[in-house]
């Protein structure tokens, strides 16, 4: 396998999807995906991001104990020891210069401590440890690999299919991935008539836009809209972020500005702070029979502070019968709707539909 050099890592610059044409410092970052030797880390809390560097930070512990690593924290001097296989990294909050074998070297981006989670630099990190490191800049997703795997056990996006203990509903799928859990796969599907409805095995096979170019252009367009939506403030959501999910999503005409504004106000009025992310799975996808795609996502949401349990999101499901806890996370999987208004060869129009809900179809718990 190929090994960067140290200096060959530290040029590389890995470049972000932007979400908007909008000031940046009133959106949430651009959160990226982290799949390791083809499965997914699902990491629980805090999610790997693009820094305003361009580089990829994530939580390190993570990242580094799926390496096999072992990671420390020494509280004095707010520094993480972290070793593997003789490989010693001496990294410190705030600081652009690292330890590596006793040797300083310069960072291009500080290590940093948010909500009580480390964030370093994700290339560095996992280079130095002898992983191979590599960008998919169309799905915001890294690749890391510490052993060759083969492409007959893996899909497009280079993912581990897995072949044993199969979901009872496993032909309805193109394939079965190695780190998605049976229950994500066997969750009922939303309701749709029965004339025109299928599901992702018939889409993969027969429809022609279900290209992988046209898929990570939907994926792309998901994953910015679930950052936005389950990432809100009220000291600074602002008209950017209005326009920035009003990008996202499918229109007819600028009428649902008006309501995304309503929202932005209520957030102003009723003090909301909601941080979540959510995961779409490609192969994942449902036609219902009103001609409307659905995306199984993966999420998780945590309600950080709110004055009324009401509306803390931009959904018109938003549930009023359940009592949410404040900064507690909460996770479950949801169907998210697509659709389009052009006919013919739709395949990159695909856009989140404007009655689109974390809450139609989906599981909700509390995460222990």
């Amino acid at each position: 396998m190929r090994k960067w050099t140290l200096a060959m890592l530290i040029a590389v610059l890995l470049v972000s999807v932007p979400v908007a044409s909008a000031t940046a410092s009133s959106l949430p970052p651009t959160f990226v995906s982290v799949v390791l030797d083809g499965k997914k880390i699902w990491f629980p809390d805090a999610q790997a991001y693009i820094d305003a560097n361009q580089r990829t930070l994530v939580p390190v512990r993570f990242v580094a104990e799926s390496l096999g690593a072992k990671v420390g924290w020494e509280g004095k001097s707010r520094s993480v020891p972290i070793s593997r296989e003789g490989q010693d990294i001496r990294l410190t909050i705030g600081s652009a210069i690292a330890t590596v074998n006793g040797k300083q070297v310069e960072l291009d981006t500080q290590a940093v401590m948010t909500d009580g989670r480390t964030f370093v630099p994700l290339r560095f990190v996992s280079e130095v440890l002898g992983a191979e490191v590599k960008w998919e800049s169309k799905t915001s997703t890294v690749l890391i690999q510490t052993k060759e795997l083969s492409e007959a056990d893996t899909n497009e996006w280079g993912r581990l299919i897995r072949k044993i203990n199969l979901p009872k509903n496993a032909a309805d799928y193109p394939y079965i991935l190695a780190d998605i859990p049976n229950e994500m796969y066997e969750l009922a599907y939303p309701y749709s008539e029965p004339t025109d409805r299928r599901v992702a095995a018939q889409l993969y096979s027969k429809v022609p836009e279900f290209t992988m170019e046209n898929i990570n252009v939907w994926m792309g367009r998901l994953k910015t809209f679930g950052g936005l939506w389950l990432n809100v403030d009220y000291r600074t959501i602002d008209d950017a972020w209005v326009q920035a999910v009003f990008n996202t999503k499918m229109q007819n005409s600028n009428a649902e500005l008006k309501y995304i504004r309503q929202y932005v106000d209520w957030v102003k009025t009723n003090k909301i702070q909601v941080a979540g992310y959510l995961e779409p799975e490609p192969s994942l996808i449902y036609k219902d029979g009103f001609g409307s795609y659905h995306v199984r996502v993966k999420f998780r949401v945590k309600f950080i502070a709110f004055n009324k349990q009401e509306q803390l999101i931009y959904d018109e499901w938003f549930p009023q019968d359940i009592k949410l806890e404040k900064n507690v996370w909460y996770e479950g999987y949801s169907d998210i709707k697509l659709t389009t208004n052009v006919g013919g060869d739709w395949g990159k129009t695909l856009k989140v539909s404007p009655t689109a809900s974390l809450f139609n179809n989906y599981t909700m718990s509390k995460v222990e």
